[in-house]
């Protein structure tokens, strides 16, 4: 009888740890990278401006739960090149290169901090480096998941001169920018396949 019952309770066992393995297998993290574009928009004395890259390139890594959303976002790298932003007028480009010492600093990145899933938002805090100055910053994300691609927008202000680069001006000063700026993405992230 006794010996009934302990075969008993090593089934159960048995099926518990196999139940457990199960959903740890269909959840875990699953890796994702892209290499997209990122524009940047603001003001002048003059007209609105923009400058786009083409060669930004995300990364990430998220927490996929059974029901395959993420449950929770272990990191984000994002690189974009300085000098692959254009405007399409080669003196706006090479006074904002100046402004961002590209001679110098080559890359603007972004390097996630911590985060927080809520439905369909991800709030991000990060260390967003620009022209040398590091800062955090807090950025809201929305995510939806298309054909096995995260897909993931947002956008947010700063202020040129909170990285100590002063707002480019041109034709002898005449025409200033507007110190503040909107960085925008619109990025679908390919998963990983290891």
């Amino acid at each position: 009888m006794k010996q009934k019952a302990n075969r008993i309770r090593n089934r159960a066992w048995i099926l518990t740890m196999a139940a457990i393995f199960a959903v740890l297998s269909a959840a875990g993290q699953v890796n994702y990278k892209q290499t997209g574009a990122i524009t940047i928009a603001g003001t002048s004395t003059m007209h609105d401006w923009t400058m786009t890259s083409k060669e930004a390139s995300y990364s990430a890594g998220f927490e996929i739960g059974a029901d395959g959303t993420p449950t929770k976002l272990n990191t984000v790298t994002l690189t974009v090149p300085a000098e692959s932003l254009k405007s399409g007028k080669g003196a706006m480009d090479n006074n904002a290169y100046k402004a961002l010492k590209t001679d110098k600093n080559k890359q603007i990145t972004f390097q996630l901090i911590s985060s927080k899933i809520t439905g369909k938002t991800i709030t991000c805090t990060g260390d967003l480096t620009i022209a040398g100055t590091t800062k955090p910053v807090d950025v809201e994300v929305t995510w939806e998941i298309k054909n096995g691609n995260m897909v993931c927008k947002g956008s947010k202000k700063i202020k040129m001169t909170d990285y100590k680069v002063e707002p480019p001006s041109f034709m002898f000063g005449t025409v200033n920018t507007g110190d503040e700026i909107t960085v925008t993405f619109d990025v679908t992230l390919a998963q990983i396949k290891i």
